[in-house]
């Protein structure tokens, strides 16, 4: 049903969208962004066909799965910003983080999760749908870093995993989100965290659809006394979200330059993005900025002003 119906939309024949799904892996262009943490990170970019056919199966089958409240990350109406606040009031903050995160979710994870779907789910796969599926998803048997169908589809085979962690979360009075492979979880008492760590690698090990295994060099235990992060947000001790204090004063510097003629032109690029992204997360900070320097100098750094 669902090559079928593909193939009547996008007017190509099932022949070459089978072709495409055999051949997906050799369609990627693969390159490096470094991260913000330090080191290099490894994208591979599809073709234009094939991104194509992945947003479309993205929109048309992953879209309709259940995706866990918990999962803040790649869904829409949330963010870091929400992932962030949900901590915002407590006094203790453990964060978990996944090794590898996409390439633990292999193409016959995939395919077992699509069959488990079918009694729950009206979309009548075949098994050369699941098969078809499977493979376009997939870059040499795992999901990749890149593949715009990579996000929502581990958002829904994650949908177990985070029931099973909220509910472990819930009867300890604990709050829980996921960010993709970043876990956190938040409590007013400090021994409330203590067992998390065991308790995940727990389900971890024995995850039906994905290979998952925690990175214990980047697990994080944090209390009020210090600067608390959550996906690069900082929780204040007022119980509100921040960009932090040093990000602040890069802001400010940045757009002194600008007002004065000095800021290079990918810098104000790069600071009109992030702008905007502060009139979302820290509202009140937008505002000290139209104060000091003038509501008209900081509608110029407005996207779609330039």
């Amino acid at each position: 049903m669902l090559r079928e119906l593909l193939s009547k939309q996008s007017g190509v024949t099932i022949a070459n969208l089978d072709w495409l799904a055999a051949t997906a892996s050799k369609r990627y262009k693969t390159y490096e962004i470094p991260k913000r943490s330090g080191g290099m990170r490894t994208i591979h970019h599809p073709s234009r066909s094939l991104k194509g056919v992945q947003r479309w199966i993205s929109k048309f089958l992953f879209a309709r799965l259940p995706v866990h409240d918990a999962a803040c990350a790649y869904v829409r109406g949330s963010g870091i910003r929400k992932n962030a606040e949900a901590h915002v009031h407590s006094s203790f903050t453990l964060r978990l983080d996944f090794t590898d995160f996409f390439p633990c979710f292999s193409q016959l994870h995939v395919e077992k999760f699509l069959y488990q779907l079918q009694p729950g789910i009206d979309l009548n796969l075949t098994d050369d749908d699941v098969a078809f599926v499977s493979r376009i998803a997939s870059r040499h048997g795992h999901l990749t870093i890149g593949a715009p169908s990579s996000p929502s589809l581990t958002n829904a085979m994650m949908f177990a995993f985070d029931s099973k962690v909220s509910e472990f979360a819930a009867s300890r009075n604990l709050i829980y989100t996921r960010y993709a492979d970043d876990l956190f979880f938040s409590s007013q008492q400090p021994n409330n965290l203590s067992d998390v760590y065991h308790f995940v690698t727990g389900i971890a090990e024995v995850y039906p659809f994905a290979k998952l295994k925690l990175n214990p060099e980047k697990t994080a235990f944090l209390s009020r006394r210090y600067v608390r992060r959550v996906t690069g947000l900082v929780l204040t001790t007022e119980g509100k979200v921040s960009i932090g204090r040093d990000r602040k004063r890069m802001i400010k510097a940045q757009v002194h330059k600008f007002l004065g003629g000095e800021l290079e032109h990918e810098t104000i690029s790069s600071l009109c993005g992030y702008l905007a992204f502060i009139q979302d997360v820290e509202p009140d900070f937008w505002l000290s900025l139209q104060r000091k320097y003038g509501e008209n100098a900081m509608e110029q750094l407005l996207p779609g002003q330039r």
